[in-house]
């Protein structure tokens, strides 16, 4: 599998996608950043809060076992994918699974560009030899569960009342795909 892709999307967009890199800190914050709130509060527990943490976290990463891509558009980041391997690969019993988060500015959603990221993440996972892919996902967040149910994720079950964001109670969608 090539490490980088250019890819068209919807309207004849150029994507690049391409692992992360260092100096790609900022964009990558403010991409996770730039999505709803409930969204960010979660997924800024695994990225950098700022730019030398997150430079930090990139480094970190272990290429084997760990993918963290961004899509580039134009020289911007607009979107990134992290799968991570559960338990930090700690785990034997769970070392087969990996835990998907996907971030897209909302100006480049509906362009095909997540699941473009998706698509990547699902090869370099059988490529690793992964056996799943699992994804958390928001009930509020109809978008993404159309899409990973589209890239043949399934349902596992639902966690009630999940997250609170001001007097909202959320509930959070366990997702699987077997590969």
């Amino acid at each position: 599998m090539d490490a980088i892709r250019t890819v068209t999307a919807k309207g004849g967009m150029q994507v690049t996608i391409r692992p992360a890199q260092g100096g790609d800190s900022c964009a990558i914050i403010d991409t996770v950043r730039s999505n709803a709130m409930e969204r960010s509060y979660v997924l800024m527990e695994h990225y950098g809060k700022d730019p030398e943490s997150e430079r930090e976290y990139i480094k970190s990463l272990d290429g084997a076992t760990n993918l963290l891509i961004v899509a580039v558009v134009d020289g911007d980041v607009v979107g990134c994918l992290a799968a991570l391997q559960a338990d930090g690969g700690r785990r034997p019993e769970t070392t087969h699974i990996l835990h998907v988060g996907l971030h897209l500015r909302e100006a480049f959603r509906g362009l095909g560009i997540g699941t473009l990221l998706l698509d990547y993440a699902i090869s370099w996972a059988r490529e690793k030899g992964f056996k799943k892919l699992e994804a958390n996902i928001f009930t509020t967040n109809k978008h993404s569960l159309g899409m990973f149910t589209k890239a043949g994720f399934a349902e596992e079950g639902v966690r009630k009342n999940r997250i609170q964001v001001g007097r909202e109670l959320i509930n959070e969608v366990l997702m699987g795909k077997l590969l």
